[in-house]
């Protein structure tokens, strides 16, 4: 279980599924804000019961970018070249039995 104490800016903030929405731009008592970016248009408000878990400097969501309203992914950038674009399969994330958060593979 987390602590809202424990979030702080700078921290970045991932989906259940490990995709990176943003960073934490502003914590109040009600939750905390993601900085506008590459999943979010505008700056995204969060409560705290909307968080799943806290791993060192990342805080997990319940749901995944697909169920995040106002949620977008940007397109890739200004580069042209399509080779530079790797596909991005996101990274599913369990416990160990020492509770910490590891990749699932």
């Amino acid at each position: 279980m987390f602590k809202s104490a424990d979030i702080q800016r700078g921290m970045t903030v991932r989906d259940r599924d490990g995709e990176a929405l943003g960073g934490v731009v502003a914590v109040d008592p009600r939750g905390f804000t993601i900085g506008k970016g590459r999943a979010f248009e505008k700056e995204y408000p969060v409560r705290f019961s909307d968080v799943a878990d806290l791993d060192g400097d990342d805080v997990y969501l319940r749901r995944d970018l697909a169920h995040l309203p106002g949620a977008v992914l940007a397109e890739g950038g200004a580069n042209e070249d399509d080779s530079a674009l790797k596909p991005h399969r996101p990274v599913a994330y369990t416990h160990d039995l020492t509770g910490a958060l590891v990749p699932m593979e």
